[in-house]
């Protein structure tokens, strides 16, 4: 009787993009953190919240965002819940766009990806952008008022274009379990 309550194809497709989720974090963590660009290091978790979003719809890539944030902020001791509540709304809004505006292909995935990056990007400058504090004021004395602030934003565009490389591998395993009769 409880199992006809629970629509298991749906289950099998959630442990899958769990099973995905952690490999996609393990691979962060284990080997894209460690390939720098210019001293940045990749986000590959974006990109697979953006994709199952697009594929999924918005309920999907909103659960998924509010797992992977979570587990991401884990990941980060610099911002407390920033990556909860970011993933989660570019999951939903990835799956509006994928039902209402975009195409689900390879470029409308990286334009999405792209923007969701640079979002991500601009919540992580913010505070030391535009707030002020004992670190961001020795900070900006260090630098000039225009060196400084072009630092910044220079460290955001490469975060998200470094990031968007990653962003190609999550891509088609995403589209293989949209496409896989596992929940439909």
């Amino acid at each position: 009787m409880l199992l006809d309550l629970i629509d298991l194809s749906k289950l099998r497709r959630a442990i899958v993009y769990g099973l995905l989720l952690a490999g996609v974090l393990i691979l962060q963590n284990l080997l894209v953190s460690r390939l720098t660009l210019a001293g940045i290091r990749a986000m590959m978790v974006p990109a697979l919240v953006v994709a199952v979003g697009l594929f999924e719809g918005g309920v999907w890539g909103g659960g998924l965002g509010l797992v992977a944030g979570y587990l991401t902020d884990m990941s980060y001791t610099d911002h407390v819940i920033l990556f909860t509540v970011l993933l989660s709304a570019i999951g939903f809004f990835a799956g509006v766009l994928g039902k209402y505006m975009l195409q689900k292909g390879f470029v409308s995935y990286l334009a999405a990806t792209f923007l969701a990056l640079s979002v991500i990007a601009f919540c992580q400058m913010f505070p030391t952008l535009f707030l002020s504090g004992d670190d961001a004021e020795a900070f900006r004395r260090l630098y000039f008022a225009g060196r400084y602030t072009w630092l910044v934003l220079r460290t955001g565009l490469l975060q998200t274009l470094w990031s968007l490389v990653w962003a190609a591998p999550v891509y088609l395993p995403c589209k293989l379990i949209a496409a896989s009769p596992l929940g439909h």
